[in-house]
């Protein structure tokens, strides 16, 4: 499927929510994926309703779908709903804690993961940035040497952004990175690639608000520094 386009995905299912900003994650990371062999052995972090494995599913790829809970109770309908749950498998995989066998993995992609993992389960008090680096090194151990890390990650934004989520009430109990935490996250990596995106969320209801605010988040882009930016989309090679 080299070259195919992200627009003949189902974008919508793949991303779920704040779909026109998080979608950036489809064009900087397919130019990579599809370089890579379909038989590359595949790790879906964090993955709830499943939909980055149907996107990598979709491109022919075999994926190890896991979450913390059961994966398969959440993402089988989707996966089903396209015909790809024969490429999939589902497992439990709690990537703060558990202690799977190293460097077995040649691609690990997760969004919207490190941010929320914690070193107890259930208990959103006891997150803290030593539960994201040690998640971040047990990603690297799982990676064969040369392998890959596609991340999507919530950053603390601009001013604007981080007063909407204090009025919103979102995401509370989740660490926001700046950018240099991400960065030394990522330090153990040989390549690391970072591109952000967003000063404006589009996740409400108003298809035309939506429209505007990623308009807006376009416009801006070039002009405004990678600080203000709500979302890091990370390619890190081992």
């Amino acid at each position: 499927m080299a070259g195919r386009a992200t627009n003949n995905f189902p974008v919508q299912d793949i991303i779920e929510w704040d779909v026109r900003n998080w979608s950036q994650l489809l064009h900087h990371w397919l130019p990579v994926l599809e370089e890579l062999p379909r038989d590359s052995r595949v790790l879906a972090i964090g993955e709830r309703n499943g939909g980055l494995s149907l996107w990598l599913a979709l491109m022919g790829f075999h994926v190890i779908c896991t979450d913390i809970t059961d994966v398969a109770a959440s993402a089988t309908p989707l996966h089903e709903k396209y015909g790809v749950q024969g490429s999939i498998e589902y497992r439990q995989l709690d990537i703060v804690n558990d202690e799977w066998e190293e460097a077995q993995f040649d691609i690990i992609i997760g969004k919207s993961v490190i941010g929320g993992v914690k070193p107890t389960r259930g208990r959103s008090s006891s997150r803290n940035f030593e539960a994201l680096e040690q998640a971040m090194h047990n990603i690297h151990r799982l990676l064969k040497p040369g392998g890959y890390f596609f991340s999507a990650e919530n950053l603390q934004g601009g001013m604007l952004n981080r007063y909407m989520r204090h009025r919103l009430k979102g995401g509370k109990g989740w660490y926001y990175l700046s950018l240099p935490q991400l960065k030394g996250l990522f330090s153990p990596f040989n390549l690391v690639q970072i591109k952000t995106f967003g000063i404006l969320p589009t996740f409400f209801s108003s298809k035309a608000v939506n429209m505007f605010m990623y308009f807006i988040n376009r416009s801006l882009q070039p002009i405004l520094p990678d600080s203000s930016k709500y979302i890091a989309f990370t390619i890190a090679r081992k």
